[in-house]
């Protein structure tokens, strides 16, 4: 997505340098041309590559660093609270693009491991991992995704193993 690298890793130099060109061209085109608009990118690609914790301290940081220079650089007649208000608006916003991109960065992961082939011994079910170790297919499984285990039986089985214990 977007021309990331497979490892989904972008370093964090190239996102936190990204945010303080626009709050620097923020700063010199004033307040009258939205620069700050262009926020969602540095926030996209900090939780894409970083997680959901990057992108939400950022999507908080931005804004809250564009406040002050309302007052203090542009000297804009405007009241604290309509710039509050305005803050909180982007704030909110970010905060949310964050959430949506950690949701399909985690989406993806998921999907890509689902789509690849795995090596699975016919017989006892292990998985070789990445490194050629072979890994009980549960354990396998829980260490790459959400999912968890309760291990039963079906009827089959439990008629082969467990036979007259099982009622039909």
């Amino acid at each position: 997505m977007w021309g990331l690298p497979s490892a989904g890793r972008i370093h964090p130099v190239v996102w936190l340098a990204m945010s303080l060109v626009i709050l620097g061209l923020d700063l010199l085109t004033g307040p009258y041309i939205q620069v700050a608009i262009l926020s969602v990118f540095p926030v996209a690609i900090a939780t894409w590559s970083h997680g959901r914790g990057w992108g939400s301290a950022l999507a908080v940081a931005l804004p809250l660093v564009r406040l002050p220079f309302f007052y203090y650089i542009w000297h804009v007649p405007s009241s604290w609270a309509l710039e509050f208000a305005d803050t909180a608006v982007d704030v909110v916003v970010l905060f949310a693009l964050a959430q949506m991109i950690s949701f399909l960065a985690r989406q993806r992961r998921e999907l890509h491991l689902l789509e690849g082939m795995l090596p699975i011994c016919g017989f006892c079910k292990r998985i070789r991992d990445e490194s050629g170790e072979w890994r009980q297919l549960e354990r396998y499984i829980a260490e790459r995704t959400e999912a968890q285990f309760s291990h039963t039986f079906c009827p089959d089985c439990g008629k082969a193993h467990y036979g007259r214990y099982v009622g039909d």
